[in-house]
C-alpha cells in the first residue's frame, strides 16, 4: 500500500522564502515545543487519499486529467501565521494561502468530486489552503499550548511571501520516517494553461 495525497508542489523561490520564515520562527519560539516541518517538503495538500493500492495510481492520474485538466492556471499570494484549531491551543502552525476569488476553493472541491467518483469518501471539512510549518508536540500541556499561541500572535512577520502558481498538480507518495515525511511525486497533472 502507499498513502498517497494530492497536492500543489512549491517552486524554489517560496520554498527558500519558507526556509529563512521557519529560520526566524525558530529563534524566536524555540524546538521545545515545535517539530519543524523539512522545508523541502512543504506542500499545498488539496486531498489526502491514504493508503492505496499501487496498481491505482493511473486510474487516480487519468480521472485528475479528465476532472481538472480543464480547469485554469492561476496564482495565490502566500503570507501571514495562523494555528489549527485557533491560537489558545494550537496544534499546527501554519503559513496562509490567500484566496480571495475562491479559485483554489474551487479546484480543491473539483479534486474532492473526481476521487468521490474513485470511491474515496468526500471532504467532511470546508477546505482551508495552508502550508505547514510546524506540529506542537503531542507532551505539550494546555498552559503550554496556550503561551506558544500568545507569543505566536505576538510576531511580526512578512505578510506576503510571495505568489504560488498553481498550474500543475501532484499525486504524491508519503512514505513515514522517523526524521519526519518523505515525499514524491508519482504524477503530475497540468491544468489549462499551465505551462
Amino acid at each position: 500500500m502507499y498513502r498517497l495525497f494530492i497536492s500543489v508542489n512549491l517552486p524554489p523561490d517560496l520554498l527558500a522564502a519558507l526556509d529563512d520564515l521557519q529560520r526566524d520562527l525558530k529563534r524566536q519560539l524555540g524546538d521545545g515545543l515545535l517539530r519543524w516541518t523539512r522545508p523541502e517538503g512543504i506542500h499545498l495538500t488539496l486531498k489526502f487519499l491514504g493508503d492505496t493500492e499501487p496498481g491505482r495510481i493511473a486510474e487516480i492520474t487519468d480521472a485528475l486529467r479528465l476532472g481538472i485538466g480543464a480547469h485554469p492556471a492561476f496564482s495565490v499570494q502566500v503570507g501571514g501565521l495562523g494555528c489549527f484549531p485557533n491560537l489558545r491551543k494550537p496544534n499546527v502552525l501554519w503559513v496562509d494561502v490567500a484566496d480571495p476569488d475562491r479559485k483554489l476553493q474551487r479546484l480543491a472541491a473539483q479534486v474532492d468530486r473526481t476521487t468521490v467518483g474513485l470511491g474515496w469518501p468526500p471532504e467532511q471539512r470546508p477546505f482551508a489552503g495552508h502550508l505547514t510549518l510546524a506540529r506542537v508536540q503531542k507532551y505539550a500541556r494546555n498552559e503550554e499550548r496556550q503561551s506558544l499561541g500568545e507569543r505566536i500572535a505576538g510576531l511580526k512577520i512578512c505578510q506576503d511571501l510571495g505568489a504560488l502558481p498553481v498550474a500543475h498538480i501532484h499525486l504524491m507518495r508519503s512514505q513515514l520516517d522517523p526524521k519526519g515525511s518523505i515525499y514524491a511525486s508519482l504524477a503530475e497533472v497540468e491544468l489549462a494553461g499551465g505551462r
